[in-house]
C-alpha cells in the first residue's frame, strides 16, 4: 500500500508492508525496516538503524501530529484512494468561478450535508458517499455558495459523475 505524508509543501511517498513482525516503509526504492514498542498514550519507542527514538502521534482534525525527539511535524496522511478522491474533488471549471465536485467513485449518497443556497467555506463536508461499504467524506476544497445540488439522498452515482457546483463568490 502506497502512502503519501504531507508536510510543509513536502511530500514524502511511501510503500507500507507488514513483514510479519515489524513493518516496512520503502521510500526511493530501498526498504527501511522499523520496529515499534508501544510505551502507552499514542508514544512509541521506534527503533531504526539501532538507535532508539521517542515518537508520539497525536491524530486531531485530520492531521498527524507528530512529534519525534522532541521535534513536532504536522502531517497530512494519505492512501492512494484517498489522494485520488481528493484530486477529483478537487477538479473544477476555473474559468467561470464554478466549481463541480463529481463522484470520485462509484457508490451511494447517504447523507447530504448542504443545501442550495448555503454559504460554505474550505473543508466544510458536503456529502457522505459509501463505497465498498465504507463512507467516504467529501469536503469542499472551496469557499462559495452551494448553487446546484444534483444528487438527493440514497441515491447511487457513477464514477465522475457531477454532485454539485460551488459558485466562488
Amino acid at each position: 500500500m502506497k502512502i503519501f505524508a504531507e508536510c510543509q509543501e513536502l511530500v514524502f511517498e511511501f510503500e507500507y508492508y507488514d513483514n510479519g513482525d515489524n513493518p516496512v516503509l520503502k521510500t526511493d526504492g530501498k526498504n527501511q525496516e522499523y520496529s515499534f514498542i508501544p510505551l502507552g498514550q499514542n508514544r512509541y519507542s521506534l527503533i531504526h538503524n539501532d538507535k532508539s527514538h521517542l515518537l508520539q502521534i497525536i491524530k486531531e482534525n485530520g492531521i498527524y501530529h507528530v512529534h519525534l525527539d522532541g521535534y513536532h511535524f504536522p502531517f497530512l496522511v494519505e492512501d492512494e484512494r484517498m489522494r485520488a478522491l481528493r484530486a477529483l474533488v478537487q477538479q473544477s471549471v476555473e474559468s467561470t468561478g464554478e466549481h463541480v465536485i463529481k463522484a470520485p467513485i462509484p457508490g451511494l449518497i447517504i447523507q447530504i450535508n448542504v443545501q442550495e443556497g448555503d454559504v460554505i467555506n474550505a473543508n466544510d463536508s458536503l456529502l457522505i458517499l459509501e463505497a465498498m461499504k465504507m463512507e467516504n467524506e467529501i469536503k469542499s476544497n472551496y469557499s462559495g455558495k452551494i448553487s446546484k445540488i444534483y444528487v438527493s439522498q440514497n441515491s447511487p452515482v457513477d464514477k465522475d459523475q457531477d454532485l454539485l457546483i460551488i459558485t466562488s463568490e
